[in-house]
C-alpha cells in the first residue's frame, strides 16, 4: 500500500507543480536560452528539476515511517545539497570547481554516516579485500564520477527521464525482494515524479529538468548503486540472481552513461581537447545525426541499456563480477560497433561535401 501511496503522491504533486514552474520561469525570463555553445533553438524552462525534487521529497515524508527517514537522513541532506547546487547552477552558473567541491560534500555525507560506501573490490582482477583507508575515496570517486556522468547524458528530450525510470525500477524491485522498504520507497517514489515530468519533457519538450534535476537524479542512482552492490539481489519467477555478480549487474545497469562518458572523454582526447570541453559526440547526437528523431533515438538507447542489463542478468547465474564484467563490455561493442561504423561513414560523407547542418537538440550546461 505504501508504494502505491509513494508514486501517485509523486505523480500528482510532480504534475500538478510542473505548468506552475513553466508560467512562472516564462514570466520571469528564467528560461535556457539558445546561443552559441548551445544547439536548442527555442527558450525553455530549464528548473524542471525542482518540480520533480518536491514531488519526490512530499511522497517520499507522507509514505516512509519516521524511523525509515531517520535510517536515511544523511542521504536526504546529501540530496538536499545536490538539489541546491542544481538551482543555483540553473539559475547562474557556477564555477566548475565550485560544483565539484559541493558534489563532494554531498557524498561525504553520504559514504561517512551510512552504509553506503565500497568495501572492497569484489573479486575484480582476483582481489576482494582493499586497505580501510581506500574505501571513503574510491566511494566518493564513484558517486561523484556517476553523477557527472548521469548530467552528461541528459542532452535530447526524454533520455536522462526515461533511462532514471529504468534504473530505479530495477533497484526499487531489488530492494523491496531483500526487505529494504525504505530504499525501495526512495526508488519508487523518484519514478512517480519522473513520469509525470516525463509527460512535460517528451519531445517537443515545455521544460527541461535542467543540472537540478540530473544531478539529483544521478547523485541518487549512484548512491542507491553502491547499496545495490553491497546488499542487492535481483528476484525473478522466484529465482535469486546476482548473488555473488552485484558489481557487474550495477555496472550493467548504468552501462549507458558510464559507456557514453567514457567514450566522449576518449573523443576529446584524441582530438586534443579538454574532456570537460562540450561537444556533439555523445551516443544521442550521434543517433540524430543518423537521421532519428528525439523520440526514437531516446527508445534506442533505452533499449540498448535494458539489453545490456537483460543479458548481464541472465550470465549472473553462473559468473562472478569479473568474467560477468568482461561479458558485459564485449556485449555492449557487439551492440554499438554498427551504430559506429555508420556514424563514422556518415561523418566523413558530410565532411567530404563540407556539409554542416543544423539539429533541434538540447544540450545539458554540461554535456
Amino acid at each position: 500500500m505504501y508504494l502505491t501511496l509513494s508514486i501517485i503522491a509523486a505523480f500528482l504533486m510532480t504534475f500538478i507543480l510542473l505548468p506552475v514552474i513553466i508560467k512562472v520561469s516564462r514570466s520571469v525570463d528564467l528560461l535556457d536560452i539558445p546561443d552559441r555553445r548551445k544547439v536548442h533553438q527555442i527558450s525553455t524552462p530549464s528548473l524542471g528539476g525542482v518540480a520533480i525534487f518536491i514531488g519526490f521529497m512530499m511522497a517520499l515524508l507522507m509514505a516512509v515511517p519516521l524511523a525509515g527517514l531517520v535510517e536515511i537522513k544523511y542521504f536526504l541532506f546529501g540530496l538536499v545539497v545536490i538539489f541546491i547546487l542544481g538551482v543555483r547552477d540553473d539559475i547562474s552558473s557556477l564555477l566548475a570547481k565550485n560544483k565539484l567541491l559541493t558534489q563532494v560534500f554531498a557524498a561525504v555525507l553520504v559514504v561517512n554516516f551510512t552504509d553506503i560506501k565500497l568495501t572492497g573490490f569484489y573479486g575484480i582482477f582476483g582481489i576482494y579485500e582493499m586497505p580501510a583507508w581506500f574505501h571513503i575515496p574510491l566511494s566518493l570517486f564513484v558517486i561523484v564520477g556517476l553523477t557527472n556522468s548521469f548530467n552528461l547524458i541528459d542532452g535530447i528530450d526524454g533520455l536522462a527521464g526515461s533511462v532514471a525510470v529504468f534504473i530505479l525500477s530495477v533497484l526499487g524491485w531489488s530492494f523491496l525482494s531483500i526487505g529494504e522498504s525504505t530504499y525501495a520507497v526512495v526508488c519508487i517514489s523518484a519514478i512517480g515524479a519522473l513520469l509525470a515530468f516525463l509527460f512535460f519533457n517528451w519531445h517537443p519538450s515545455k521544460v527541461f529538468m535542467g543540472d537540478t534535476g540530473s544531478l539529483m537524479l544521478g547523485f541518487m542512482i549512484s548512491s542507491l548503486a553502491i547499496k545495490f552492490i553491497n546488499s542487492g539481489t535481483i528476484v525473478f519467477d522466484g529465482v535469486t540472481l546476482g548473488g555473488d555478480a552485484t558489481v557487474g549487474l550495477a555496472i550493467a545497469l548504468l552501462i549507458l552513461p558510464i559507456y557514453d562518458t567514457s567514450r566522449v572523454f576518449a573523443i576529446r582526447f584524441r582530438n586534443g581537447k579538454n574532456p570537460l570541453d562540450p561537444d556533439r559526440n555523445h551516443l544521442h547526437h550521434g543517433l540524430l545525426r543518423l537521421g532519428l528523431n528525439h523520440s526514437k533515438a531516446t527508445l534506442v538507447l533505452l533499449i540498448f541499456n535494458v539489453i545490456i542489463f537483460s543479458s548481464t542478468l541472465y550470465l549472473s547465474n553462473w559468473m562472478t563480477n569479473g568474467p560477468l564484467l568482461i561479458c558485459a563490455l564485449g556485449v555492449t561493442v557487439l551492440l554499438t560497433l554498427p551504430f559506429e561504423i555508420l556514424l563514422l561513414r556518415k561523418l566523413r560523407l558530410a565532411k567530404s561535401a563540407s556539409v554542416s547542418g543544423d539539429m533541434d537538440v538540447y544540450m545539458s550546461k554540461s554535456a
